[in-house]
């Protein structure tokens, strides 16, 4: 059971290529921010509230449940708490600095700005 949890740490902007499996279903996602319990996962057809996730990014899997949705985004509250300057380093998975400004984007517009 996830606790609900008033946001208390700042959230890292990022670019992370990951994969999204729920119930029968699988998506490609970006993860476009971070923090240590949760992530903003840019998706066409992002699940349901509550409905259940994982994250694949690079070799580690994250599980998770989606706390909000919105047309091309949506919330997940993980598990299990993650290091996101491990992410940031390329440790664990390869990152890609986007500003914030760039972060508030739909997906569309973030691969636009990308791509010139």
């Amino acid at each position: 059971m996830f606790i609900h949890r008033q946001r208390m740490e700042t959230r890292t902007m990022m670019a992370v290529a990951a994969v999204m499996r729920f119930g029968n279903r699988v998506a490609d996602v970006t993860l476009a921010n971070a923090s240590s319990r949760g992530v903003l996962a840019m998706v066409d057809a992002p699940p349901a509230r509550g409905v259940a996730v994982e994250l694949t990014v690079g070799d580690r899997v994250l599980k998770g449940q989606v706390r909000w949705r919105a047309h091309d985004r949506c919330g997940i509250a993980l598990k299990e708490p993650i290091d996101v300057a491990e992410l940031i380093e390329g440790k664990a998975i390869p990152v890609v600095y986007v500003p914030e400004k760039l972060a508030r984007r739909s997906a569309m517009e973030l691969l636009r700005s990308f791509l010139n």
